[in-house]
C-alpha cells in the first residue's frame, strides 16, 4: 500500500475502539464522574506542577488572550490560564471534573472561566461558544474516537493558534496493564493511538505542525499497598479474588517504598503539536 493512500484517521479509530474494547469502558470521560476520583486527580496534579507550569510557560497567552482549553478536567489548566488571559472557555463533558473545575476557580477568585459540559464532538460552536479563540488547546484530551473531525473543529474555533498535547510510545501506567492483562483477562491489551498516528493525520489533512518531544516522570504515591490495590482495582477490570490476587502480586513487585510510602513512577515521552490556522493549511 503506498504511503500516501493510508487513511490514517481509520488506523486512529481502530486502535481508539480496540482499547476501549480492552478497557470495557464506553467512555473516556466515564471514570471522571465521581467528584472525589475528580478532586483527587487536581491535588495529584497540583502536587506536582511541572507538567502544568510547562505547558502555561510555552502558549502565547497574554492578557488580552482568550483561550479554549478542551477536556479542561477539574481546571489543572484551565484555571490557572484564567489569571494570565482575557477569558477562558473550558470545555469538559465529566460532571464530577466540571463541578471540582468550578469550585477550584471560585477558590481562586476566578470569574472569567466559563465551563462547557458537553464532549468536544457534541459541541456546537455557533450555540455553545463565544465566537473564535486565539489559542484552541487540547492537553492530554484526545480520547476522540474520530479526531480528523475533532482536529477540524478546533481549527474553525481558533482564530490563530492550536496546540495539542499527546503521549509516544507506552507510558507507564499502559506498561503495567501491558503486563497484567494477559493474567487478568487472557487476553493483550491494545494501546490507544499515539503521536506517531496523530502526527500522520495531521499531515494528511494538510496540517505542517511544529513537534517537541519532552521526557517527564509520571509518579503515583500510596500510604499502603491497600491503598494502591484499591486505586487500581477499577482501572484494571478485577472484580475476583483470584484477579486481586495477581493485582497485589504485581504491585508488590513494583511500587518501590520511599519514606514510609509506596510510589509507583516511570518516565513518559510526551509530545507536544502545534501550529497557526493561516499558516500551515
Amino acid at each position: 500500500m503506498r504511503y500516501d493512500k493510508i487513511d490514517w484517521n481509520d488506523i486512529w479509530k481502530e486502535l481508539y475502539n480496540e482499547n476501549l474494547h480492552c478497557r470495557g469502558s464506553d467512555e473516556c470521560a466515564s471514570i471522571w464522574e465521581s467528584r472525589e476520583k475528580a478532586r483527587d486527580f487536581l491535588n495529584r496534579s497540583r502536587d506536582n506542577p511541572e507538567r502544568i507550569h510547562n505547558i502555561i510557560n510555552t502558549l502565547p497567552v497574554e492578557p488580552g488572550t482568550r483561550v479554549l482549553d478542551i477536556g479542561a478536567g477539574p481546571g489543572t489548566l484551565a484555571v490557572p490560564l484564567a489569571g494570565l488571559a482575557a477569558h477562558v472557555t473550558a470545555v469538559e463533558p465529566a460532571d464530577g471534573m466540571a463541578e471540582v473545575m468550578t469550585e477550584y476557580a471560585e477558590k481562586e477568585g476566578i470569574t472569567n472561566l466559563s465551563v462547557v459540559r458537553k464532549r468536544w464532538e457534541d459541541l456546537d460552536p455557533a450555540i455553545d461558544l463565544d465566537g473564535r479563540f486565539d489559542v484552541v488547546v487540547a492537553s492530554y484530551s484526545l480520547g476522540m474516537p474520530d479526531i480528523r473531525a475533532a482536529v477540524e473543529a478546533m481549527c474553525k474555533a481558533s482564530s490563530r493558534w492550536v496546540y495539542l498535547f499527546w503521549f509516544a510510545g507506552t507510558t507507564t501506567w499502559e506498561q503495567a496493564q501491558i503486563d497484567l492483562w494477559p493474567a487478568l483477562h487472557g487476553a493483550e491489551y491494545h494501546q490507544g493511538p499515539k503521536a506517531d498516528v496523530l502526527f500522520n493525520v495531521l499531515y494528511s489533512m494538510g496540517i505542517c505542525p511544529n513537534v517537541e518531544t519532552s521526557q517527564m516522570e509520571h509518579t503515583r504515591t500510596f500510604p499502603d499497598l491497600d491503598t494502591a490495590v484499591a486505586e487500581f482495582r477499577e482501572q484494571y477490570r478485577v472484580e475476583t479474588p483470584e484477579q486481586e490476587t495477581v493485582l497485589r502480586d504485581y504491585l508488590a513487585k513494583v511500587l518501590t517504598a520511599n519514606g514510609g510510602t509506596l510510589l509507583h513512577s516511570g518516565m513518559t515521552t510526551r509530545v507536544k503539536f502545534w501550529w497557526e490556522v493561516n499558516g500551515c493549511q
